[in-house]
């Protein structure tokens, strides 16, 4: 027998590895596909501040090979019957440059979203390793935001400006519902049990789940409604038993403190985005709020506002992104001396794409990111910054999809 493809090969494999046992040679595989994207960029990063601090030699200026979210997957989904559908799916993360990373649990499999569900006309639901409610409400607030072109442009997520309460998480069930006249909702619930690499200051896509000693588990929730050119989107999210430092610096994460009385924690975001011709425009609007009282820890109350506006253009095999995130100084109660102000930060950045084909793209970004004094915000390519420090990042690289 002759074998005409790659693809053939492929799909022997995964015929060996998957086939049934005898007794039940009968059942059918179904649909089954191979997904990925392999990204990577060169980024010039250029470090300075305005306070006359000596900046650290790995946190100051350098060029490096860095990935912008590398991935591959497989999933399937096979026909039940009576309109339902189980679902299933393997994506994992991989580096394409090694980003300063030097740990090879980075690269494991299923380390992005990955699951067991099941499709019917009421609904899906999934549980396994997925990006919570409160982290999908970005796709309908602005598909602008969400479809960053590579990491070293995007604002949201871990010890970013905008949605740090948004994760992929490794204890969690999500359920979608069906898509109603324009309306659609998905409510999610992570366990607690991975809570220390969940949260918010985690390592949220990594493998290797942490038992927390304190459970600590989110509720997530997304509402979003796309008639014609508009999308409207709005996400919470609130985790039990924490609370959160809000002044404490951007790289602060929610914490179980023992022994105390009262703790909350909560995010609200909502926006949306209008598409005219070749142009997009979105806006979103977030609130992070936090307290702690009668416990054995000081008293807190605090709250931080975000904001963002994005804009995108495309003409023939190019597009073009306009992105701006700012953060507003932490405000309330409970705040030590030393950073009850500047604790915001603003973010510009400017990317262009030009698509060869469907599968092949080459990508262009520069990225302005200032800190106030006791800030370390960063880009989503983390590239690790000290308090105070302002970073201007330009990331030349290619992407190719599957």
């Amino acid at each position: 027998m002759k074998i005409n493809s790659s693809k053939t090969v492929i799909a022997m494999a995964l015929t060996a590895v998957f086939a049934a046992p005898s007794a039940f040679a009968d059942v059918e595989i179904g649909p089954f596909s191979i997904y990925g994207v392999l990204n990577s960029a060169v980024e010039v990063i250029s470090v300075s501040n305005d306070r006359g601090v000596a900046i650290a030699k790995l946190t100051g200026d350098q060029t490096r090979l860095a990935d912008q979210t590398s991935k591959l997957g497989f999933k399937g989904k096979y026909d039940l019957g009576n309109h339902m559908f189980a679902l299933g799916q393997i994506e994992s993360r991989f580096y394409l440059g090694n980003n300063g990373n030097t740990t090879d649990d980075k690269a494991e499999i299923g380390t992005r979203n990955t699951f067991v569900g099941l499709s019917t006309s009421a609904g899906t639901i999934r549980m396994g390793r997925i990006d919570n409610a409160y982290r999908l409400s970005l796709k309908s607030i602005s598909p602008t935001m969400d479809g960053n072109f590579n990491d070293a442009s995007a604002e949201y997520g871990d010890k970013n400006i905008l949605s740090r309460l948004a994760a992929r998480q490794g204890d969690i069930l999500v359920y979608d519902t069906p898509n109603m006249s324009g309306f659609t909702g998905t409510v999610s619930y992570n366990l607690g049990k991975d809570a220390t690499n969940a949260i918010s200051g985690g390592a949220a896509n990594t493998a290797k789940n942490t038992v927390a000693t304190d459970f600590m588990p989110q509720l997530g929730l997304s509402l979003g409604y796309k008639v014609d050119a508009l999308t409207l989107g709005l996400g919470y999210t609130t985790i039990n038993n924490a609370s959160w430092k809000l002044d404490g610096s951007s790289s602060a994460k929610a914490t179980n403190y023992s022994g105390s009385g009262s703790q909350s924690l909560s995010a609200i975001q909502f926006g949306g985005e209008y598409k005219l011709g070749e142009f997009s425009l979105g806006a979103i609007y977030e609130r992070t709020s936090s307290s702690l009282a009668g416990g054995t820890t000081a008293a807190f109350d605090q709250t931080q506002n975000a904001y963002g506006l994005f804009g995108s253009y495309s003409t023939g095999n190019w597009t073009g992104q306009v992105r701006y995130a700012m953060t507003s100084s932490v405000e309330g109660t409970g705040m030590a001396t030393a950073s009850a102000t500047d604790t915001g930060a603003n973010q510009l950045g400017l990317a262009v794409s030009y698509k060869f084909n469907k599968n092949m793209s080459a990508i262009g970004s520069f990225t302005r990111l200032n800190n106030d004094k006791n800030s370390s915000y960063t880009t989503a390519s983390s590239f690790a910054l000290d308090k105070g420090n302002n970073m201007n990042q330009i990331a030349l690289g290619l992407m190719a999809a599957f």
